[in-house]
């Protein structure tokens, strides 16, 4: 009850002050767009973009793993790298006036890569974490997702939520943080890494391990699409959630701007949540960073 009285109280009380102010906001708007001129987007932006230490001038030089369905991955029809971060790496660089250029490689080798100026950006969705944010080896962009850590199991481990698992056997990928986050929530678990998922669900499937911790959107894409997805199950619940972001070269700042600047503009325009869409079905991602205030 009282709850929704304070509710009703702030509500209330944001109302009283924009009618109050209303006429204000307006008369400064039009004052601000007549100062302005008429503008066409979201941001006014530079023609061409001018950087100062790209890895590779005139080229956009991508890190990724291939091997984070459905962000980035090979498709075995054509063994061309594709997925919906692919897809938007490479739109982000034909927007800057860049060529787009992938490297791919382990995901532990993406965050020493960038440090080392190997790429200009990185990270298909990398979660963000204080000592990430805080770090100098890298530039975290504002958030393209949310994604949260859960597991995969076979049905005949019986194992449904982390509760279940104690001290089951606990796999994931070497140097992310769900399967650190894991690890922390399953002391007595003998935790084995692998270097990418697909090794992963193959320790999974052979018995070497009775769990894998990996993020929501990668789960959800195994549970929809590996072959042997009918004997598979989630386990849950979240045991965190994170917004993520893209990973910028620490030497490049004005890149960062750059990249946030398409990226307000991808949300505004419908272009992020469409090639989430496109490759995962679910735009579920996209939308609850307006949960978390983005």
């Amino acid at each position: 009850m009282m709850k929704r009285f304070l509710q009703a109280t702030v509500a209330a009380a944001v109302l009283a002050m924009s009618a109050v102010h209303a006429p204000a906001l307006a008369q400064d708007a039009s004052t601000f767009n007549a100062v302005l001129g008429e503008t066409k987007g979201y941001q006014q932006l530079p023609k061409p973009w001018k950087f100062r230490a790209l890895v590779n001038p005139g080229k956009l030089t991508i890190g990724t793993t291939g091997a984070s369905p459905p962000r980035t991955f090979v498709d075995p029809a054509t063994s061309k790298l594709t997925g919906s971060y692919v897809e938007l790496f490479t739109k982000l660089a034909q927007d800057l006036d860049l060529q787009p250029e992938f490297v791919q490689l382990e995901w532990a080798g993406i965050l020493p890569g960038l440090a080392a100026n190997r790429f200009d950006i990185a990270c298909d969705g990398a979660s963000w974490t204080a000592e990430r944010l805080a770090s100098d080896q890298f530039l975290m962009t504002s958030p393209t997702a949310v994604n949260a850590t859960v597991a995969v199991t076979r049905k005949d481990t019986n194992i449904k939520t982390f509760a279940d698992a104690k001290s089951a056997d606990l796999g994931g990928v070497r140097g992310e943080v769900y399967f650190e986050g894991a690890k922390k929530a399953l002391p007595d678990a003998a935790a084995t890494e692998f270097p990418g998922m697909q090794e992963s669900l193959i320790g999974l499937q052979n018995g070497q391990v009775k769990l894998v911790a990996m993020n929501l959107s990668n789960a959800l894409n195994v549970l929809n699409t590996a072959p042997n997805k009918a004997e598979l199950q989630l386990v849950g619940p979240a045991l965190q959630v994170f917004p993520q972001g893209l990973c910028v070269n620490p030497k490049q700042p004005d890149l960062l701007i750059a990249i946030n600047t398409l990226l307000g503009n991808y949300r505004a325009d419908g272009t992020l949540k469409n090639l989430v869409v496109k490759y995962g079905g679910s735009a579920a991602e996209v939308d609850a960073l307006t949960r978390i205030g983005y």
